[in-house]
């Protein structure tokens, strides 16, 4: 079957051969005679000819325009196409090759745009996963080299993607051990797991290395569990801690009454002592519970707070008052510095009198003979700030962040009175009120405790 552009080939070759032969034959008739001579045939032929060649000439150009100019116009169009452009459709009328042609570019067109659109919304999805996704990704060349990074791998190691893509990998991270895995998986072409503790820079990591599937090269999974190893050596510390704290007083009321029971108990003034000894250490158990059992209240949302407008001030001279009794019998100074009108909160008053008193407790404690504790309320108008200051030993660095926590001790020897759970209780009370509660010390200068809320 012969197709339209063939056709109209054939049509254009016949017609032409027919226009020429027929203008032949004609200027024949009509311009030659028998007496013509020999040169003037051969003259008129010559023009016959390039009569003929010009008439050619202009009929190929025509079906030139006919047939190649779309084809010069479709391939300028698919030349042009690129992804993401818009364009303006092919006009097309024709029902041969031509006009199909025309239409599978038109189509192709569309392809490519939906196909480029799909990608885009697939690629956003995935640069959206990986911006918010926790743990830190790289991907690698065969050569080890960062082709990407995302935002969580950057703030991990303290690098931009502006200037880590194109380093190589130990460039940006700055450690052998994390590059052993990289190494190992771009050798060997197989999964590379590890666990890293760098110390020195403060960082626990987990590494998974994987190579890629269709080129050389692998993707880096790094996570951050410093958190979690945080957590972990404070969970292991908090059952330590209370495992002390409940074995000390247990193991003195166990011996205690061992003691009373192989016959101290014949003597009064022996019993009665053992009798008074075991009642403190049952008093020491009794306070572990309650703090317990109110510290889980307190995280649980159990013990609901009683909030009403109270006057801190009022609180802080009441906390003062009950312990200036011990700070006289240490022979210490307690200055209390309140505004000169009233600092009205809304608080439960009991739970925000227990915190002055608390933190106020440990400051005296820890407060030589002699030394200085002051209590001081500031408002701004916007937030109310309590701050408890001494003049004691002062907290090392390296247990000033721990202090808040339960059964944490900065006495090392546990030799100091107290359960440990007064200043773990203070800070979820104080979060529990929307406020804020941090310590500031330097060993040997003293510490200060302070705490903020909302006016």
């Amino acid at each position: 079957m012969i197709s339209s552009v063939r056709k109209s080939l054939l049509l254009f070759v016949s017609v032409l051969v027919l226009v020429n032969s027929l203008f032949f034959i004609t200027y024949v008739l009509l311009v030659l005679t028998p007496g013509t001579s020999f040169w003037a045939i051969v003259l008129h032929l010559i023009l016959v000819t390039l009569a003929s060649f010009v008439i050619s000439l202009l009929a190929t150009v025509f079906f030139a325009r006919f047939v190649t100019g779309p084809l010069h116009v479709i391939g300028d169009f698919l030349q042009g196409l690129r992804p993401g452009v818009r364009y303006k459709k092919l006009e097309n009328s024709r029902n041969d090759e031509i006009g199909e042609l025309a239409h599978v570019a038109n189509k192709l067109a569309e392809r490519i745009n939906e196909d480029f659109h799909q990608l885009s919304i697939e690629k956003d999805s995935l640069d959206l996963v990986l911006s918010r996704i926790g743990d830190g990704i790289f991907v690698l060349d065969g050569e080890g080299v960062i082709r990407s990074i995302n935002p969580s791998a950057e703030n991990i190691f303290g690098i931009s993607a502006k200037t880590g893509q194109g380093m190589s990998f130990i460039e940006a991270v700055r450690d052998y051990e994390l590059e052993k895995p990289v190494r190992q998986c771009l050798k060997t072409k197989k999964p590379q797991q590890e666990y890293l503790d760098l110390r020195n820079r403060g960082l626990y990591l987990g590494m998974i290395v994987t190579p890629l599937a269709t080129e050389p090269g692998c993707l880096v999974l790094v996570q951050d569990l410093s958190r979690l190893k945080k957590l972990e050596i404070i969970r292991k510390d908090f059952i330590a801690n209370v495992s002390h704290e409940l074995r000390t007083p247990v193991s003195s009321i166990k011996l205690l009454s061992e003691t009373l029971e192989n016959g101290a108990l014949e003597d009064p003034a022996v019993s009665l002592k053992f009798l008074k000894q075991i009642n403190q250490e049952a008093g020491k158990l009794e306070g572990i519970v309650q703090g317990m059992t109110t510290l889980a209240q307190i995280e649980s949302g159990e013990g609901r707070l009683k909030k009403k407008p109270v006057d801190i001030c009022k609180l802080a001279g009441q906390a003062a008052e009950r312990l200036r009794e011990m700070a006289d019998r240490n022979g210490q100074e307690l200055e209390v510095i309140l505004p000169g009108n009233g600092v009205m909160v809304m608080a439960d008053a009991s739970q925000l009198e227990q915190v002055i008193y608390n933190i106020t407790h440990n400051a005296i404690k820890f407060t030589p003979h002699g030394g200085k504790v002051k209590i001081q309320v500031t408002c701004d108008g916007l937030q109310v700030v309590v701050s408890i200051s001494d003049t004691g030993c002062g907290i090392d660095p390296s247990d000033l962040e721990r202090i808040f926590e339960r059964f944490y001790k900065v006495d090392k020897s546990r030799n100091s009175r107290g359960s440990g759970l007064g200043l773990a209780i203070s800070r979820h009370i104080i979060e529990a009120h929307g406020g804020h509660i941090w310590a500031e010390s330097e060993p040997n200068r003293g510490s200060r405790v302070s705490f903020s809320l909302p006016c």
